[in-house]
């Protein structure tokens, strides 16, 4: 099932996506949601973003692929409500910025409140998964650490594209994920080889922070490299469809 948050009429709805069609929802959104009557084409709506950034949060997982070095769990941090934009929407590069990098991730998508959740019932928690390109400032990584290290280069507005559905009943821990820039593909990975699967990433995380449904947990990326200004970058998961944007300089 593909479950869109779209705008229509200038108002937001969320639907079910079945081939060319939307239809509504039927019973809650977060718990077993189902397809209700036609709403309308899928050609007459916006598809948004699938969460609303300012009622949800994006809890995002750092240094998830490669080598665990010893750790105990992945780092977490936060993207600010204005990095969310949705399929279709620019991607801003920055005044400042010098290397910007996309990172093409698996975004889980959280269905019931958890708290301390166990890593043997945590997909108990999960409703979906979602597409998410992680954007950031690499040059900026060596000039914010130290005693006052912020993450602005993961902060600025734009940075954290979402979409452009949520996917159900599908297996989050083996989903091919590709991201391809002006159509050549520049990473090639799966979910499969992440250090943490998604339980795991639902409770270390749980640990830490209430989850609400509706949050995202983007899960980490299996590969970067540079996007500039004129670019169209694409993030594919497989089972969950193609985020797609532009990039551009700004005003």
């Amino acid at each position: 099932m593909h479950i869109a948050r779209f705008s229509l009429d200038d108002q937001i709805h969320w639907g079910i996506v079945e081939g060319d069609e939307i239809r509504t929802i039927e019973g809650d959104l977060h718990d077993s949601p189902r397809g209700g009557r036609r709403l309308c084409a899928l050609s007459d709506v916006r598809l948004l973003a699938p969460i609303d950034a300012y009622a949800n949060k994006v809890v995002a997982i750092a240094a998830n692929y490669g080598d665990k070095a010893g750790r105990d769990g992945p780092g977490i941090f936060m993207k600010q409500p204005g990095t969310v934009v949705g399929t279709g929407d620019p991607i801003i590069y920055p005044r400042i910025g010098v290397r910007i990098i996309h990172e093409a991730e698996v975004g889980i998508v959280i269905g019931r409140q958890a708290r301390h959740v166990s890593v043997e019932d945590a997909l108990e928690y999960v409703l979906g998964y979602t597409c998410v390109n992680d954007v950031s400032a690499g040059e900026l990584t060596n000039n914010d650490v130290g005693a006052g290290m912020s993450l602005r280069w993961k902060h600025f507005d734009t940075f954290c594209p979402l979409g452009p559905v949520i996917a159900t009943d599908i297996d989050g821990d083996n989903l091919r994920i590709r991201c391809r820039v002006n159509g050549q593909t520049q990473v090639d990975g799966n979910s499969a080889d992440m250090l943490w699967g998604i339980a795991e990433l639902v409770s270390w995380v749980s640990d830490v922070m209430t989850l609400y449904p509706g949050d995202i947990i983007p899960s980490g990326c299996p590969g970067v490299d540079e996007i500039n200004i004129g670019d169209v970058v694409e993030v594919e998961v497989e089972g969950i469809g193609v985020l797609r944007n532009p990039v551009i300089a700004d005003s």
